[in-house]
């Protein structure tokens, strides 16, 4: 009676499996990839659209090296061939690769999705000379006030106008020094009285630190003689989601525009800074003056005999 034998041949002294091979290779080429696209786009200004779309190659290459090293890893455990180096790094190049999306699939849900923020949602700023450097495949310039409205009212509150007791004048002035305070450079500067609706405006764009995306701002100053009113808008080139960096950014420049608007105050009795609402926005702290009592009052350790002629001429206190 004959015997079927079910042993196992390993061919251990075969060629590498070539799905292993090719896995490998796949994998090595999409991180590549990848990181060609981050030089061009952060050092040479490549622009975001294609860039994203090599990265968005790389991605799903590294999809299927997976499959591809996880369809050669079985052949190796049932042939014995070899390879398996070669599916041990293509498993590892690719889910490196792919744990990217994924921290920023989990980060992105706790920011609403939005990724265009302005103080006046009724009749936002406008992008005009930034506006025009954004070509195909970028966020549109217009403003969404059905999505992006209710979702900026939600999450972000705070984000008001600031009426200022100044001139628009003096107040766009302010917003300039704030600007160089910030270390932000204006791309276009118009003045109220240069303006032909009276409104003046200050375009900037900024970039990420590490990614470099590109981010478009603009402030827009109104009023008249008496009073002003400060509007910012900050909205990202591309993508849906900014991580909450555009309301930050809001932030952060209105504090400075407050802060300057503060310390500049002719007088003492002169009215606060408010945002629209009727909200009171905190003056920054300043060291106190010394009075004149103060700044000629003598030390008490030193002798009346050393004192100079002017400080034993103060009044008593």
């Amino acid at each position: 009676m004959a015997v079927i034998s079910t042993r196992i041949e390993y061919a251990a002294d075969q060629p590498p499996s070539l799905m292993a091979r090719w896995a490998s290779r796949l994998a090595l080429f999409c991180v590549m990839l990848l990181a060609t696209a981050f030089f061009l786009h952060r050092v040479l200004s490549l622009p975001t659209p294609m860039a994203m779309n090599l990265a968005g190659t790389a991605f799903v290459g590294a999809v299927l090296a997976v499959l591809m090293a996880l369809i050669a890893g079985l052949d190796i455990w049932v042939t014995g061939r070899q390879g398996t180096a070669r599916v041990v790094s293509a498993l590892a190049m690719s889910l490196g690769l792919l744990a990217l999306p994924a921290m920023a699939w989990m980060a992105s849900r706790d920011y609403p999705m939005i990724a265009d923020v302005t103080t006046d949602i009724v009749n936002p700023p406008r992008f005009e000379v930034t506006g025009a450097l954004r070509g195909e495949g970028y966020n549109p310039v217009t403003y969404n006030a059905q999505a992006d409205a209710p979702l900026q009212a939600a999450r972000y509150p705070d984000l008001r106008t600031l009426q200022v007791p100044r001139s628009a004048a003096d107040t766009f002035d302010v917003v300039l020094q704030a600007m160089t305070k910030l270390k932000l450079k204006p791309l276009s500067e118009t003045a109220p009285a240069d303006a032909p609706d009276g409104a003046g405006t200050i375009e900037l764009t900024e970039r990420t630190l590490v990614f470099g995306f590109r981010d478009d701002v603009v402030i827009r100053v109104t009023g008249d003689d008496a009073t002003a009113r400060v509007d910012v808008r900050s909205a990202s080139r591309y993508g849906r989601n900014d991580f909450g960096r555009n309301a930050t950014r809001v932030r952060t420049i209105l504090k400075e525009i407050v802060g300057r608007l503060e310390a500049t105050v002719p007088s003492q009795n002169s009215a606060k800074v408010t945002a629209v609402g009727g909200r009171k926005l905190k003056r920054p702290e300043a060291g106190r003056q010394p009075t004149a009592g103060r700044r000629l009052r003598s030390r008490p350790s030193r002798p009346a005999s050393r004192r100079g002629p002017e400080r034993s001429a103060a009044p008593p206190e």
